[in-house]
């Protein structure tokens, strides 16, 4: 998928805010309710990466906080 600079830029805002609330509102044995929204940052984030463009800092965090909580306890 082409994605311009304008969609990848709206992408990158929508990620790092939406990072940055699930990291303000969400401890870290609560991370296991955030898979889906997660998921779908993920596939965001692959968009804007497979273009060329850098994910965020604040979703690369969200995503390690996500991976270090969750995912071990399946």
């Amino acid at each position: 998928m082409n994605v311009d600079p304008t969609t990848a830029n709206a992408l990158n805002e929508l990620l790092r805010e939406l990072a940055s609330e699930l990291d303000l509102h969400y401890e870290d044995d609560a991370f296991q309710a955030i898979e889906p929204t997660v998921d779908a940052m993920k596939r965001a984030a692959k968009l804007v990466t497979d273009a060329g463009y850098t994910a965020p800092d604040s979703y690369h965090h969200i995503v390690r906080r996500f991976e270090r909580n969750a995912l071990p306890r399946r």
